[in-house]
């Protein structure tokens, strides 16, 4: 059984995270939370910033309106209107794998280098 999304905005400015509702209006969209409404944002200003826990975090293209901390997290089956939309999440460039053979690699190096 799939859940629906779950969504949440930090919006730089307060540092807090919010429940939120996306409206989409074209290629722009709106956040909604009770008595609240977003500005209008592009899809195409969007840019994939990884996963924090069970959520895909989106952003704003570097330096769009000033707004450097701006994070939108989904959780859930994105509607298919809007995940069409959405960037395309990316693989890490290095796995986990990736990372540990490096760190074994520089210990051996560093112990090797001090015999």
């Amino acid at each position: 059984m799939s859940e629906p999304a779950t969504t949440w905005l930090i919006d730089g400015d307060s540092a807090l995270k919010r429940r939120v509702r996306i409206e989409v209006f074209g290629k722009t969209f709106s956040l909604y939370e009770q008595q609240w409404r977003s500005e209008a944002y592009f899809f195409g200003d969007l840019v994939y910033r990884g996963k924090e826990g069970e959520f895909h975090v989106f952003g704003l293209e570097d330096g769009i309106k000033g707004r450097p901390k701006w994070k939108l997290g989904i959780k859930g089956d994105i509607p298919a209107e809007l995940s069409t939309l959405l960037p395309q999440p990316k693989p890490p460039l290095i796995s986990n794998i990736g990372m540990l053979i490096i760190a074994f690699l520089c210990l051996g190096i560093v112990y090797f280098a001090a015999t």
